[in-house]
C-alpha cells in the first residue's frame, strides 16, 4: 500500500479501517483477453487501411475507403491497445477506503472526485481471485449497482471489517 499524500474526508468520530489501491499490472491487464483481440483486430484494420490507400486503380474511392475505415481503426485501437493505456493511466487515481461508517472512492481521469457510500448498506460481497492474495472483491448494496475494489491486494484485510449480516452472501468465487 503507498503512502497518500491527501487526507480522507472523515467525519467527526469516524475511523479508518481500510484504504488501499489496485495492484497496477493486475488493475491494467485485467481485461486482456479482450484487449489482444482488439490489438490482433487493430493491426487488421490498419493493415487494410494502408492496402487500399496504395491502389492507384482505386484513387477516386480514397475517401469513401477512409470514411469506413478510419472509424474501425479508431474503433479497434480503443478495444486494443488503447484499452490498456487508459487503464494504466486511470490506475494513478484509484483509491479505495473502509472506515466504520462509509465506504469511499477516489477516482476519476483527469479531476479525481470521492465518491462515499454508507457502509450499513452493505448486503454481502463476492470476489474473484487472480492468486492467492490477489482478488477484486465485489460489494452488493441491496438493490443499488454494487462497488467494484478491482485487483486488491491481501482482500482479506477489507472483507474482515465487513458487518457481520454481508458475511453470508452465498458466492464468494465470481465478480
Amino acid at each position: 500500500m503507498s503512502r497518500l499524500d491527501w487526507q480522507w474526508p472523515l467525519t467527526a468520530g469516524e475511523e479508518l479501517l481500510w484504504q488501499g489501491r489496485p495492484a497496477p499490472r493486475c488493475y491494467t491487464f485485467r481485461n486482456w483477453k479482450l484487449a489482444a483481440a482488439g490489438t490482433a483486430l487493430f493491426l487488421a484494420c490498419s493493415f487494410w487501411m494502408m492496402l487500399g490507400l496504395q491502389l492507384e486503380e482505386f484513387h477516386e474511392y480514397r475517401l469513401i475507403l477512409l470514411i469506413f475505415t478510419v472509424p474501425l481503426v479508431v474503433a479497434t485501437f480503443l478495444l486494443g491497445p488503447g484499452q490498456l493505456l487508459l487503464a494504466r493511466w486511470r490506475w494513478e487515481n484509484i483509491y479505495y477506503a473502509f472506515t466504520d461508517q462509509r465506504i469511499l472512492l477516489r477516482d476519476g481521469l483527469l479531476q479525481p472526485r470521492i465518491s462515499s457510500y454508507p457502509a450499513a448498506d452493505i448486503s454481502g460481497w463476492q470476489q474473484r481471485r487472480f492468486g492467492e492474495q490477489l482478488a477484486s472483491v465485489r460489494i452488493l448494496r441491496g438493490d443499488e449497482t454494487p462497488l467494484v475494489f478491482a485487483c486488491i491486494e491481501y482482500p482479506q484485510n477489507l472483507t474482515r471489517h465487513f458487518p457481520a449480516a454481508a458475511a453470508s452472501s452465498p458466492a464468494r468465487d465470481s465478480v
